[in-house]
């Protein structure tokens, strides 16, 4: 494995980010954001979860759980819960009350729902984005397990992850909820897209058992135009003709995974110093992840008055690359002068 920074990596972590903050930002429909979302949808965090799974430390004999991996993981998840909860919780809602002492407006469950434990919702006004990480340490624990299987078994467990993933996500929360189906207790734990993350870092796992990283790089190199070719002719075909949708398929998500992947490998090739400069901000991929949605939020109130508002169409359009710069902004001081914590809390190494 390489220890120097991988600049096309670089360039996908941020990437991805930045398309994270991009879905997340209002999408007027037939909005360029809305258009771009189309071809990112349910692909852009399961990269993430493909590269960890192809990075882990190879488990060592006799290892059965990565304790020391998930304490490095826990750290960031209690301290961003503990962020969450102080700046995007009830006292921001009820805020005189807690000025005046009164606490009656606080739950048990305030706590386990901002971590991902309890009545995880999609667009609540509390839904902050730390599914990614629970789901990661819990794959990271369990990672020399996944080591010890054999290779035709773990493409076995690939694969079957892929079609759960499928069959779960079938019918979403919200039409769940609507139906009263048994599955609405089930959804707001983001089960499927757990599983399908067990996929794609189970598949990592697989494709370093047969690829050092200078061939996976050289492979991922020499076919970057296909999966952003086939992107392209089969996603407008999905939508347009209004085929199996892209939101329950983990063949498509594959697709843009690879499709993520092979623009980081064309813009290193024929772009090399847009990558460059990309890449640059790749130790702040996390951070920028992590801190957006509170960002947002309190842009969101500044521009329209509310927690609840909506930006205009144009402010949909800059909005991303603001609310990065400001990421930004706060990542690279909080790096200089405290470069430990960062390193904790941030993952950037």
């Amino acid at each position: 494995m390489p220890s120097a920074r991988i600049q096309w990596i670089d360039f996908c972590r941020v990437y991805t980010a930045f398309f994270v903050v991009l879905r997340h930002v209002d999408r007027p429909y037939g909005s360029f954001n809305y258009i771009i979302d189309l071809f990112n949808y349910r692909s852009l965090i399961f990269f993430f979860f493909l590269v960890s799974g192809y990075f882990t430390h190879k488990a060592v004999a006799g290892q059965w759980l990565d304790w020391k991996r998930t304490r490095t993981l826990l750290i960031p998840f209690i301290f961003w819960t503990a962020v969450a909860s102080i700046l995007l919780l009830q006292p921001m809602m009820h805020w005189g009350q807690t000025l005046a002492g009164d606490f009656s407006w606080f739950s048990w469950s305030l706590v386990p729902r901002e971590m991902g434990l309890l009545n995880w919702c999609y667009w609540d006004f509390d839904n902050v984005p730390l599914w990614f990480l629970r789901t990661l340490i819990l794959l990271a624990l369990f990672s020399p397990l996944l080591q010890r299987l054999p290779s035709k078994v773990l493409l076995v467990l690939v694969l079957l992850c892929f079609a759960g993933s499928d069959v779960l996500c079938a019918r979403d929360a919200e039409t769940a909820r609507s139906h009263d189906s048994w599955s609405v207790w089930w959804l707001p734990f983001r089960l499927y897209e757990s599983v399908l993350a067990l996929g794609f870092y189970s598949l990592g796992l697989w494709i370093r058992r047969y690829a050092d990283f200078a061939r996976f790089t050289a492979f991922v190199r020499s076919y970057a135009w296909a999966p952003v070719l086939a992107a392209l002719i089969l996603l407008p075909a999905v939508y347009g003709f209004g085929f199996y949708p892209p939101v329950q398929s983990s063949a498509l998500v594959l697709l843009g995974v690879s499709c993520t992947m092979g623009i980081g490998a064309l813009c290193e090739q024929y772009l090399p110093r847009f990558c460059g400069f990309i890449a640059s901000f790749g130790p702040a991929a996390f951070f920028i992840y992590v801190t957006h949605y509170i960002v947002l939020h309190a842009l969101r109130l500044a521009f329209t008055g509310s927690y609840g508002g909506h930006f205009t169409t144009a402010q949909c359009l800059w909005m991303p690359f603001l609310i990065t710069a400001i990421c930004l902004g706060i990542f690279y001081p909080l790096r200089r002068y405290f470069p430990g914590l960062m390193k904790h809390v941030a993952m950037a190494k």
